[in-house]
């Protein structure tokens, strides 16, 4: 019994014992009698009037919500944001691997809500149309950008950022999370295939240097394809799936084509385009410097193959430098280097971003966009660069590398030549469609290296079936 409950009892005598069981969980009988009779109903409402004193009263004298002189009456509850990310990703285990320091420097604590890299576009769609704000975070892929942008999922986020941070970021990493002139994430990493090539088999065949042009890549391709010993010139991907159209655009970029002109209308039917197949073509089915099974692979065969030491040319993102490196992994770890990718009429390639958005429908955009902030950060993403030998989207951050003591001249070189290629970059990406426009571009790849229709026939219906994508 607490102080007000006894001053109670002693100004009420003849009525308190009913309500002081109602209080501890006595028999209610004698309370509800009582309430009977007229006279105690009056009582009883002087008395409902005297316990909302005492409650304000008694709440005022308890210890757990009080406070002792010279405090704050009332402290601020702590804040949890949701980063929806890869599972088991690389990246994902980065940035939990250091989260508790941003939590330290913030006060926000970050849980992760990891979901396998096939289902995370269509996880965090369902999640945006919800409307719920399970997720305050998403990690982004740059095809989503456009998409999830036009369909108001992502907070808009230009007007945040500082001047002096998109100075530092490189041009082409901004334009990767942009939809319509508005900055919808932040990158933390901004990468384009480059090539790897066997320095030792280019030392036998006499070829100094990595090919420059498309057509050294195809002659040096016929020079150091051996099958005979399970080496291979160089690999074509032609899965029908989303990686292998990546490297598909790279070709379409060089060779000074396109999928949509400035106002959407499909140019996939151009010269520049058929040119792009027909070299294709002549690699894997006329010059067959690539392996015959190469229609059902994508990056993680091209990996395999190089790693094994049976290609002697691949076309692969950054992130195969360090297994490539690792004697443990690699069988070629001693005997390869890295180029930027070669020129056709034009030099550069496609260029694509992992990065993070803040949910529009996130009840803590604030904390969600301080997260977002510290993940881009120079600090970061040059810790990032130097884990994992991967090229940075901030000029600061390479520069830090480059100052750096404990990096290995090998290493910064590649991070050099990683993030030098990203200057040319062309991004494919910006019409919300893209996913789906995508996903045809993997079946004519498929079609057209397996021979099953004539490159203008394919181009034509891919055309047409483009056309109603945008349509829908």
């Amino acid at each position: 019994m607490n102080n007000g409950e006894l001053l109670f009892y002693r100004l009420n005598p003849n009525f308190s014992s009913a309500l002081l069981g109602e209080r501890f969980g006595f028999s209610c009988c004698q309370f509800f009698t009582w309430g009977k009779s007229m006279r105690k109903t009056m009582i009883f409402a002087s008395m409902i009037m005297i316990f909302a004193l005492i409650g304000i009263l008694t709440g005022c004298n308890n210890d757990s919500s009080s406070s002792n002189e010279g405090e704050p009456a009332s402290k601020e509850k702590s804040v949890e944001i949701t980063v929806g990310a890869e599972a088991g990703g690389p990246y994902t285990e980065f940035y939990k691997g250091i989260v508790d320091d941003f939590t330290k420097g913030t006060g926000i604590k970050v849980n992760f809500l990891e979901i396998p890299h096939d289902n995370m576009h269509q996880r965090f769609l369902t999640e945006s149309m919800s409307g719920g704000g399970a997720i305050d975070v998403y990690q982004t892929d740059q095809p989503w950008i456009s998409e999830f942008a036009s369909n108001g999922f992502l907070e808009p986020l230009s007007s945040k950022i500082s001047d002096e941070d998109k100075k530092d970021f490189a041009p082409a990493a901004l334009e990767t999370v942009k939809y319509k002139d508005e900055i919808y994430g932040l990158p933390y990493l901004v990468h384009t295939p480059i090539v790897y090539y066997r320095t030792d088999l280019f030392e036998e065949a006499g070829l100094k240097g990595p090919p420059k042009t498309w057509e050294e890549y195809r002659t040096y391709a016929q020079k150091l394809n051996n099958p005979d010993k399970e080496i291979y010139g160089t690999l074509i991907e032609g899965k029908q799936a989303g990686e292998p159209v990546t490297h598909l655009l790279d070709l379409v970029h060089q060779g000074g084509g396109g999928i949509l002109d400035e106002n959407d209308e499909v140019i996939l039917d151009s010269p520049e385009v058929k040119s792009v197949f027909e070299y294709l073509n002549a690699i894997q089915n006329e010059d067959k410097t690539s392996p015959p099974g190469a229609v059902g692979f994508d990056n993680a065969e091209a990996q395999n193959m190089f790693l094994q030491g049976k290609v002697a040319m691949v076309k692969n993102w950054p992130y195969m430098y360090s297994t490539a490196n690792d004697p443990e992994d690699s069988r070629v770890a001693d005997n390869f280097a890295i180029a930027k990718q070669p020129k056709g009429d034009l030099s550069g390639s496609a260029i694509w971003s992992w990065g993070y958005g803040v949910s529009s429908s996130s009840e803590n955009k604030d904390a969600a966009w301080k997260f977002v902030q510290w993940a881009t950060s120079s600090e970061v993403v040059k810790q990032l660069g130097k884990e994992f030998i991967n090229p940075v989207p901030r000029e600061s951050a390479l520069n830090a590398l480059k100052e750096d003591d404990s990096v290995s001249k090998k290493d910064l070189e590649a991070v050099t030549i990683m993030s030098e290629s990203l200057k040319d970059g062309q991004v494919f990406t910006q019409n919300p469609n893209f996913p789906s426009i995508q996903e045809r571009l993997s079946v004519t790849l498929s079609k057209l290296l397996s021979k099953q229709t004539s490159i203008e026939e394919e181009l034509d219906a891919t055309s047409q079936d483009v056309k109603d994508i945008l349509a829908e």
